[in-house]
Parts: C-alpha cells; sequence; structure tokens
C-alpha cells in the first residue's frame, strides 16, 4: 500500500513539475507561441536560404550570407530597418549583392520599389536609365548609374522587385549580366 500511495505522489509530482516548466502544450488553440497572438497565423519562413542559390552559376562563388537590415545597405530610397538577408556572390573581380527584405505586403514591396525610382530621379532628373526587365516572370525594375571609381567611368546597375511580401534587390560592382546571371538563378 505505502508503495502505490508513493508512486501515485511521484506521477503527480512529475505531472506538476512538467506543467510547470511548459514542456507540454495544452492543446489550446488560443495559446501563443513562436512568436504569434491570438487568432493569427504564423509567419512564413524567411531566413538565410532566401538568398542562397543551389547550384551557384558556373563561375560565381557564394562568399557569405548575412542577416541585415535596409537601411543599412545605402539602396537609395529606402530608409526604412526592413529585416533582410543578403548573399555575396563573387566572378573575378565582380560581386553581386542578392538581398532580399520582408515587407507587410506585396503591395507595400512594390512601394518601395517606387521609393528607390523616385530617389534616383530625384537625384538623376534628367536621366532616362530607369527601365523594366523581366526576371523570372516579374517586372523588375532597372536602374543604371554611371559612376567614377578607380579613374574610369563605370556603370553601376540595381535590380528589384516585389516577389509576394519580399522585395527583392541585386546591385554590387559588376556588369548587367553578371547581375541579371544571379537574379535568374535565385528563381525569386
Amino acid at each position: 500500500m505505502k508503495k502505490s500511495i508513493l508512486i501515485v505522489l511521484l506521477v503527480a509530482f512529475l505531472a506538476i513539475a512538467v506543467g510547470v516548466s511548459g514542456c507540454l502544450n495544452s492543446g489550446d488553440d488560443n495559446s501563443t507561441d513562436n512568436n504569434t497572438t491570438n487568432n493569427s497565423t504564423p509567419a512564413p519562413s524567411f531566413n538565410g536560404s532566401i538568398v542562397t542559390i543551389d547550384p551557384v552559376p558556373a563561375g560565381y562563388e557564394l562568399l557569405a550570407v548575412k542577416n541585415v537590415t535596409a537601411d543599412s545597405e545605402n539602396i537609395d530610397g529606402i530608409n526604412d530597418a526592413l529585416i533582410g538577408f543578403v548573399g555575396y556572390y563573387a566572378k573575378g573581380s565582380s560581386n553581386v549583392y542578392l538581398s532580399v527584405f520582408q515587407t507587410e505586403s506585396n503591395k507595400s514591396a512594390e512601394g518601395y520599389v517606387q521609393s528607390m525610382i523616385d530617389a534616383h530621379k530625384e537625384k538623376y532628373p534628367q536621366s532616362n536609365n530607369v527601365t523594366t526587365v523581366t526576371i523570372n516572370g516579374h517586372d523588375a525594375t532597372l536602374i543604371t548609374e554611371t559612376t567614377t571609381a578607380g579613374g574610369s567611368t563605370v556603370e553601376r546597375y540595381t535590380l528589384a522587385w516585389a516577389n509576394g511580401s519580399n522585395l527583392v534587390v541585386l546591385n554590387g560592382p559588376a556588369t548587367y549580366g553578371e547581375i541579371k546571371t544571379i537574379a535568374e538563378a535565385s528563381k525569386l
């Protein structure tokens, strides 16, 4: 009899300990975990793999993937701290930066692309260097800037488009062909 009481007390103690520690999910649909709130659905997975291309196009190398905010990436027209990731791709002396930032909606992502266009037109009012190209079935904005690097004049390219609630931006010291290759390989 004493063994039975001891076993019941031990089981009760373990049940209380597990309940207090939170190791068991009560199954209550109104519970909150993983940063969700009552009556909301969890956000889709958004991690560094979004900028990782597999397989990497021939001649290119993935150097690193980094967590960033849009305002720290020096993208004209974007001053908000949108959470994102950047993949750094190299081919010889060229570098292509593939960035993806999370926005509230497709309309919001499109608004950021428009902000980039407006900032370029404000900076270069006489420029006709904003065009639309097709990348992976999306209408992407191509912004071309002329700058001086190493004593010579070179063109720099930025590609941007909305993919759902994600803002996709590619740029870097590379040719348009190199940037387009990474953009197409991203399948974004």
